[in-house]
């Protein structure tokens, strides 16, 4: 109640509200019962996590100014469990003597906006794909782990979540060391314009709608040094040049998904330099 509004008059009060993101700002305009000195009000269609400012202000019924407006007070909404799967991907190692290999997970989450809320870990599960009995799970904060696995074919899953639950599921097939997958891309080709490096393919099979390009310096021997990027309902690609350092020699690869399996890639070698760029294929 503004200090110099006799409390007997009729009163309208006007809240302003806006979330710390946005420099823009909402109004609610709500009747102030005088006697009592309270109004209420709902704000609705808020985003999820996210901090508030709210301020108030008050206009008698026998006046054409408002009062100051009061001092914000801040308050946050409620967590939502994540409403999108993690961006998943694998670098498979060959196999060791004993027929073991190492497989490494690296994830990323999609960045969804607003936000629902801040991501506390990851749920890694995996099983051989013949024995879903067997499924072992992990837990880790980071965006990678390292899988040790057999030589047989395993499916693996990723979550994010956070205080209200779990993301949907994102899978991988990890396919056993003695499985051969035929060629599905034809060709692949790169070039540069002005701004971007594109790279385009051809398929022998054009059911097959969706693809992962991952590219990575020649000398990087970190498989979690790779970079990746799924491509739906298209066959061409395209990146700022500025994700590629000048006269670097560049491997890209693209694979082929049919739905959680990953067929055999197509890969060449590219260099980036101004506005030309020279490739040789890798023979598979």
């Amino acid at each position: 109640m503004p200090e110099k509004i006799i409390p007997s008059q009729d009163l309208i009060c006007q809240v302003q509200y806006r979330n710390l993101y946005s420099n823009s700002s909402d109004f609610i305009t709500v009747p102030l019962n005088s006697a009592e000195k309270i109004g209420s009000c709902n704000l609705t269609g808020l985003w999820d996590s996210t901090e508030y400012s709210v301020a108030i202000r008050c206009i008698s019924a026998v006046s054409i100014f408002w009062s100051e407006w009061s001092r914000g007070k801040r308050a946050s909404t409620e967590e939502k469990a994540p409403s999108e799967k993690v961006d998943l991907w694998r670098v498979i190692e060959s196999s060791h003597p004993a027929g073991s290999r190492s497989v490494h997970l690296m994830w990323k989450p999609l960045s969804s906006f607003p936000p629902s809320g801040r991501i506390l870990g990851y749920k890694i599960q995996y099983f051989p794909e013949n024995n879903a009995a067997l499924k072992m799970t992990n837990i880790s904060t980071d965006k990678k782990t390292i899988l040790l696995l057999n030589k047989e074919a395993y499916i693996i899953s990723v979550t994010a979540y956070n205080s209200a639950g779990n993301s949907p599921e994102a899978v991988l097939r990890i396919p056993s060391t003695d499985e051969k997958s035929s060629q599905v891309i034809e060709t692949v080709r790169t070039f540069t314009t002005s701004e971007e490096v594109v790279v385009e393919w051809v398929a022998f099979e054009p059911e097959v709608t969706e693809y992962v390009v991952e590219w990575y310096e020649e000398l990087e021997t970190d498989p979690f040094g790779r970079s990746w990027q799924y491509v739906s309902n298209s066959t061409n690609w395209k990146t700022n040049k500025k994700n590629f350092k000048p006269f670097v020699c560049y491997n890209i690869s693209v694979y082929p998904l049919y739905g959680n399996k990953v067929a055999a890639p197509y890969s060449i070698q590219t260099y980036v330099q101004q506005k030309s760029m020279y490739f040789k294929q890798i023979m598979s």
